[in-house]
């Protein structure tokens, strides 16, 4: 019966901090965080931004805001450092966005490098079943052509498999962060 969940997609789990027009998003890999927020890409009253892109160029949103963004948060805090506490950018994020007069989409797992209790808006944490994510999280991976041309440089005619395992490997701690996931909402649910 356990392992049935994880074939299982579950409702999303949504826990509102303040009323605040900000919208927070977690969860796996494949789970389906960006694919929610991209419905509000084209809307002007919306400030989307995946925190797993917001250190690269290439974001999901208008180049020219993030780069306003990157500015804003540059001038506040000298410099921007990935893998770092993510409630240092969250606030400057946050501040940003008011002070544009927008609703504000996070989504992204940077996200869980911050204690969540001090989120504001509503965090909504997408329970995905976790085969499906795995097998979303390496399809859309092992795509990825820069890897691919590793690969074959690497591994001549068997590049495509050798990318297949690599990519399947690297994806299979897609299972123990659903267990982390599930913490997170147990916590959440225990701090009432």
């Amino acid at each position: 019966m356990k392992y049935l969940k994880l074939f299982k997609d579950n409702d999303d789990y949504v826990k509102e901090f303040t009323k605040d027009n900000i919208i927070n998003i977690i969860g796996l890999k494949g789970s389906g965080k960006t694919t929610n927020s991209l419905k509000y890409l084209d809307n002007k009253d919306y400030l989307v931004i995946n925190t797993d892109r917001l250190f690269d160029i290439n974001h999901i949103v208008d180049a020219n805001e993030i780069d306003d963004l990157k500015e804003y948060i540059l001038k506040k805090h000298k410099e921007i450092i990935p893998d770092t506490d993510f409630y240092k950018y969250y606030e400057s994020i946050v501040e940003y966005s008011n002070k544009h007069k927008r609703n504000l989409i996070i989504e992204g797992n940077a996200l869980l490098d911050m204690d969540l209790t001090k989120m504001k808006g509503t965090l909504i944490i997408k329970r995905t079943a976790v085969v499906k994510c795995y097998k979303r999280a390496v399809r859309r991976d092992y795509k990825i052509k820069y890897f691919m041309d590793k690969e074959k440089e690497k591994h001549k005619h068997l590049y495509k498999v050798t990318r297949f395992i690599n990519i399947s490997k690297r994806r299979k701690k897609i299972f123990k962060e659903s267990k982390n996931i599930e913490k997170i909402i147990e916590d959440l649910e225990d701090n009432k």
